[in-house]
């Protein structure tokens, strides 16, 4: 029993040191993390349509050729079909901002004088008035080469990430098999069935995941934007599809969308309109929450809403944008892999009944039975290290 407690402890100590260490690598080498989170993307969902293509006889090589093309026909389609109608709105609203920038200003000086609050806003013309003045001039020139190597930094990441990151994708889905036995290769063989096992459990929920989010934000972009068009709001698909792709991050998009919408219809419109949109932005995240995703993100992970929000705060103000795109699968991950262990190990649930307690709808699950009769959990009699006398 005391050696049992040692090792558990020894082996906290251990994953929270590897924890600590990736932590600091993920701070200091976030620029190459980010090609990679975008070809880990593209990999999960590409990756069942070119398994099944090999399991049909066709060369993984021609499989992600097909996959590739096939996924870049579809994003051409959706961009000829969207692209017109969001940049005749996008236009659009860049003529009328300075217009709609005032009337937001005035309505939020008159709500803080019913309060007895000075927001003290700017109006467009200040603006504009302020950046021409001459005196002002060198100081906006000193910040902004302050910020120039900045911004710089920031221009090499977006080309590295969506140049580089399909890159790495297409490589990997070649020769993902390969990776995956090498990789199994290196574990003990005592444990090989378990780790493969729950390296499967991993693929499928995070790998769900990410393909579902992606599919809900389609859902949710579209139902915000023909929310807005039928209560008639300007720039209703602009601002759709900006929700549908924020709610990427889990929560965010609905929100967002809402807040844009008001602040829209305030400008433009009136306050019924106003009224409508908090209808729309309310409706859409209600039936995102208790119908969409449901069913769409079937076989990942249970997390609570209150800890993914917790985690989205503490990754932006760690990592910024990439730690909240990334914030959500890396939890579901740790989650996995720490659940299984402390459920196999400390609870003594079988594979199965772990696997099923810490997933919404187990996949599969004729194959999850016969893949457990090859996984077997470690003990101490297994090593054949405890003393007998």
């Amino acid at each position: 029993m005391v050696r049992r407690i040692g090792v558990y402890s020894w082996s906290m100590i251990g994953a929270v040191i590897l924890i600590l260490f990736g932590g600091f690598v993920l701070i200091e080498g976030r620029i190459i993390f980010a090609p990679l989170f975008i070809a880990l993307i593209v990999v999960f969902v590409l990756n069942p349509f070119v398994s099944a293509l090999q399991h049909r006889g066709v060369h993984r090589l021609i499989g992600a050729a097909i996959a590739f093309l096939g996924f870049l026909a579809g994003i051409v389609a959706i961009g000829l079909v969207v692209v017109p109608s969001i940049a005749d709105q996008a236009r659009g609203f860049a003529t009328e901002f300075p217009l709609l920038y005032d009337r937001l200003i005035d309505q939020a000086v008159t709500f803080g004088d019913r309060f007895g609050l000075d927001p003290s806003l700017w109006s467009y013309d200040q603006i504009l008035e302020y950046l021409n003045d001459p005196e002002n001039q060198d100081t906006i020139l000193s910040i902004v080469f302050d910020r120039l190597g900045t911004l710089t930094t920031g221009i090499f990441e977006f080309i590295l990430v969506f140049l580089l990151g399909p890159v790495i994708a297409f490589y990997l889905l070649i020769d993902l098999p390969n990776v995956q036995q090498r990789l199994i290769e290196l574990v003990p063989e005592r444990n090989r069935a378990e780790v493969a096992y729950v390296g499967r459990r991993l693929n499928s929920a995070v790998g769900g995941f990410l393909r579902g989010q992606l599919v809900v934000a389609i859902i949710v972009g579209v139902m915000l934007s023909v929310g807005y068009w039928l209560i008639d709001l300007p720039f209703w698909m602009l601002i759709g599809m900006v929700g549908g792709v924020l709610n990427i991050v889990p929560f965010l998009g609905p929100w967002v969308g809402g807040i844009l919408g008001v602040a829209i219809a305030l400008t433009t419109a009136d306050f019924s309109t106003a009224v409508w949109a908090v209808v729309v932005a309310v409706v859409v995240q209600q039936i995102d929450n208790n119908f969409v995703s449901p069913s769409v993100l079937r076989a990942t992970v249970r997390l609570h809403p209150a800890v993914t929000l917790l985690v989205l705060v503490l990754a932006g103000a760690v990592a910024g944008f990439w730690g909240i795109v990334i914030a959500v699968p890396l939890t579901a991950a740790l989650k996995i892999i720490s659940g299984y262990w402390w459920r196999t190990r400390i609870l003594e649930q079988t594979p199965l009944d772990a696997a099923e307690a810490m997933f919404i709808e187990p996949p599969q699950r004729r194959f999850w039975t016969r893949e457990i009769e090859a996984v077997t959990i470690p003990t101490e009699d297994s090593d054949g290290d405890r003393d007998d006398s």
